[in-house]
């Protein structure tokens, strides 16, 4: 009994080293270690402040009302940011970013271009805070311009694929049925 308690003790204390913490998560996860936001602010080819207004795959692509740009630009609107640089849908990795519908956040995208971009959580993305609010440029930034064409290019259309494969198999299908009946009618009517 006292064997199972220690050895229970043990796999406790050996669990809370792999837990990571607050300065070390990017170490942990994978990620390279990071300046500090200034510089990586500073650095960044585009930064934007947003709020999330619809998420899909399980959180890992938002739609994004762009409320003022901080470097780079113009962008639209309205942005796409997807939090995962898996190509397939349904195919999560540990560093995936979730994102919660209604936050507002500090985008720091690490690639893609407007209106659609890719980061995960290896990217300076952050939700805003009002110290983050003071790094913004003179005047709070710029102002997005125009409305974005987020149509259904570059989307996952997992869910919309089989629906037409399985309509143009039928239409085929279809075609070769009335072929089929046609030409038993012309034999039948033929002479013999």
């Amino acid at each position: 009994m006292r064997t199972c308690r220690a050895l229970a003790a043990s796999l406790v204390w050996a669990g809370s080293l792999l837990v990571p913490t607050a300065g070390s998560a990017q170490t942990v996860l994978g990620c390279d270690a990071s300046p500090p936001i200034e510089q990586r602010v500073a650095d960044a080819p585009i930064v934007f402040v947003g709020t999330i207004t619809t998420v899909a795959d399980d959180g890992r692509l938002a739609t994004v009302d762009v409320i003022r740009i901080w470097r780079g630009g113009p962008l639209p609107r309205q942005v796409e940011v997807r939090g995962t640089v898996a190509t397939q849908s349904k195919v999560h990795t540990a560093l995936d970013r979730i994102y919660a519908k209604g936050a507002t956040y500090l985008f720091v995208p690490t690639a893609g271009a407007t209106p659609r971009f890719i980061e995960n959580q290896c990217s300076s993305t952050t939700p805003l805070t009002r110290e983050l609010s003071a790094l913004a440029p003179p005047g709070g930034g710029v102002a997005p311009t125009g409305e974005a064409e987020l149509t259904t290019q570059g989307r996952d259309l997992s869910k919309v694929l089989p629906l037409a494969i399985g309509g143009v198999a039928f239409a085929v299908l279809g075609s070769l049925l009335l072929a089929a009946r046609r030409k038993d009618k012309e034999a039948a009517g033929a002479p013999r």
